[in-house]
């Protein structure tokens, strides 16, 4: 049999039939499986939504808690509840607060209006200056919202010109004992919501709308606001989303609906709020359109496979002998000879190809060399700052990493200022960048910075800027390295060898440590701070009576207390058994302390269900109070007279709390004439 027909049945039999089977199998696997692969994308980009809308609410929520929280809202506050207050628009606090108003303002385009309004519903503080002054109607409603829901309301129609529709975020301002002095209001619209939902990449027959905590829904472009019994897409399924708004339990994807009514709902909910993300795919056209598809890719591989045929035959009649010799170098190659070339005696065109193919192998050898070289030098991620173009260029393996897509190659709009830094980090990456990008020449920093994925991972970025003769900045080389691993492993070194295993609370060690630390700050700013001995009144009744799984629930549930009560007081640690310390900071009166103890006391007296025995248990503790500056020198003097005022209590009853000595007297105090061991 001639070479010709040996080779054609050989690339019949090689490239042919693979395609044949290859295409069947594609074609029953893609009808099998279309359905399953539209909603895995269709959930998939839901979930997308739903957590780019969580991130703004997390970021709007921060925004508002860090406003009513601020020393000079809190004051103000405070101050407009006083009989004699009137507004001042030349009162510094009343400026000092506008401009915070402004700068919140600057930050997010969809935020329509901020407000502060004081426990009597007077609008002291606004954005709009014409509301300065006047009385909320109701201001007692936006008290109730501030405790719920993270403090976000349903949306309704209103903002500026009163025709869109709207949200609030409200968040209590509190005193420094707790008492609620007032409420931040901010009105956001929804644009950016409606954005969001229009921007997502879903099929044309699957629609996408937003569901606040009421049933509302909001969808793109904005019509009207009404229920979700209303909407065309999603009156059929009342009694799942009825679930999706009353309880935390409901079905992410579900079916209704029979012939052309049928409809596959996939919802996925936003944890910062009772809202949700819901899409809804019209079942019927999108499978006429798979069944399109499907047809389109048969004929399209039965029309690929005759012009390979033909191809084949034609190329096998006029290029036989070249491709039989380029079928010995290439097999040569694979076996790894990397001297095999073409034998280029012959004075026919077959020379010409010899040499561009020995031509070719030399190049690919070369750039084999050239690719493995850059493949081992840009497992990080580079990038570059061209000063004077004011662009910025970064390797294409970015995107295996990060979503973000730049509109343009400006500086500004560049990954350096839209990657999402953690909240923590921001800030002081944010400052390392304008170093770079001014003064400094170097910057090296260790961040947590979102990912594709959705989650934080730590990064290093380092950065070196180059100059020209002149000595101008001409450009900035960076790398990215991605270090989470190294970076988790080293802080789940740190956390095991300074935490608690049980409570997480600090241990022994670490605890004294950060006292110490604590001990000469005081002594530094003259600061009023406590120390409380904790001891656990009859805890070996328990382990006795309930086994030790239920003594570790009831340690447990003391440290989350402490946790709770010394959050941005000061810190608590375990030092053994069912005996634990903490430390309050920055007291205003001598008294607080005794306050911070009997609410750890009520607190642990209410109890809890223990999840071994099903009972509420109740606890008992007996508490020691030492003063930093007035009990003793160091850590030890000091835990020791906290430990001995708590023994004093056992002696006299337990569950209370005392103090280890009367502190002198500093113009703040509240507990004079208190003998050198007081009982409360």
């Amino acid at each position: 049999m001639k070479i010709r027909i040996k080779l054609i049945l050989f690339i019949t039999l090689l490239a042919i039939v693979p395609i044949v089977i290859i295409n069947l199998y594609s074609y029953n696997r893609f009808v099998s499986t279309s359905d399953e692969l539209n909603q895995v994308s269709t959930m998939n980009v839901t979930g997308n939504q739903a957590e780019s809308i969580n991130f703004y609410f997390e970021d709007i929520i921060a925004s508002a808690k860090e406003l009513a929280s601020s020393d000079v809202v809190r004051t103000y506050t405070e101050q407009s509840n006083l009989a004699e207050f009137v507004i001042s628009e030349d009162d510094e606090s009343y400026i000092e607060v506008s401009n915070k108003f402004n700068t919140l303002a600057e930050c997010n385009s969809s935020l329509e209006k901020i407000m502060i309004i004081n426990n009597s519903g007077m609008i002291i503080a606004s954005t709009n200056e014409l509301d300065t002054g006047k009385s909320m109607s109701n201001y007692k409603g936006l008290f109730n919202l501030a405790s719920s829901n993270n403090g976000i309301s349903s949306f309704f129609i209103g903002g500026e010109n009163n025709n869109t529709p709207v949200f609030i975020v409200a968040k209590a301002i509190y005193s420094y004992d707790s008492k609620v002095l007032g409420i931040v209001y901010h009105l956001y619209n929804t644009s950016y919501l409606q954005n969001l939902v229009n921007s997502s990449n879903y099929n044309k027959y699957t629609t996408a709308v937003i569901m606040d905590n009421t049933g509302h829904i909001l969808e793109y472009p904005y019509k009207t606001i009404r229920s979700y019994t209303e909407d065309e897409n999603l009156k059929g399924a009342s009694a799942v989303l009825r679930n999706v708004i009353n309880s935390d339990s409901y079905d992410p994807i579900f079916n209704y609906g029979e012939g052309k009514n049928e409809r596959t709902i996939f919802i996925s909910s936003v944890p910062a709020c009772k809202w949700a993300v819901i899409a809804a795919t019209n079942d019927i056209n999108l499978n006429k359109e798979i069944s399109r598809n499907t047809n389109s890719q048969r004929n399209l591989s039965i029309i690929m496979i005759i012009l390979s045929c033909v191809a084949m035959v034609v190329f096998v009649i006029f290029f036989t002998r070249p491709v039989y010799d380029i079928i010995k170098v290439f097999q040569k190659k694979q076996k790894g000879d990397s001297n095999a070339r073409f034998d280029i005696r012959s004075n026919d065109e077959f020379r010409l190809i010899g040499k561009a193919f020995n031509n070719l192998f030399d190049d690919v050898f070369e750039s084999e060399q050239r690719y493995r070289t850059i493949v081992e030098i840009t497992n990080n991620i580079i990038f570059e700052v061209n000063f004077n173009k004011d662009t910025v260029f970064v390797s294409k393996n970015f995107n295996k990493q990060f979503s973000y897509r730049a509109k343009d190659d400006s500086v500004k709009e560049s990954f350096l200022y839209k990657l999402r830094i953690h909240k923590d980090d921001k800030d002081r990456y944010l400052t390392d960048l304008d170093r770079v990008l001014g003064p400094a020449n170097t910057m090296q920093g260790e961040y947590r910075v979102k990912s594709i994925y959705g989650d934080f991972i730590w990064v290093m970025i380092k950065a070196t800027k180059f100059f020209n003769r002149d000595e101008m900045p001409t450009k900035i080389v960076g790398v990215i390295m991605d270090i989470d691993k190294e970076k988790r492993s080293e802080m789940h070194l740190l956390q095991r060898a300074s935490y608690d295993a049980l409570t997480q609370l600090l241990n022994r060690e670490t605890f004294i440590k950060t006292l110490d630390a604590e001990i000469e700050s005081s002594a530094h700013k003259k600061s009023l701070d406590a120390m409380m001995f904790i001891d656990l009144d009859d805890f070996k009744f328990f382990n006795d009576e309930y086994g030790h799984a239920c003594g570790d629930e009831v340690l447990k549930f003391v440290a989350d207390t402490l946790k709770e009560v010394c959050f941005e007081r000061g810190f608590a640690g375990r030092l053994g058994g069912d005996e634990f310390v903490a430390c309050l900071t920055n007291l205003t009166l001598y008294g607080d302390s005794g306050k911070v103890a009997q609410e750890v006391i009520d607190i642990l007296g209410n109890g809890f269900i223990s999840e071994s025995t099903g009972l509420r248990l109740s606890i008992k503790a007996s508490i020691g109070i030492a003063f930093l500056r007035e009990s003793g020198k160091n850590s030890e003097e000091i835990i020791a007279a906290a430990d001995e005022a708590m023994y004093n209590i056992k002696k006299h009853g337990k569950s209370a709390y005392a103090y280890a000595k009367s502190p002198q007297k500093q113009g703040v105090g509240d507990l004079d004439g208190m003998d050198s061991l007081d009982i409360l």
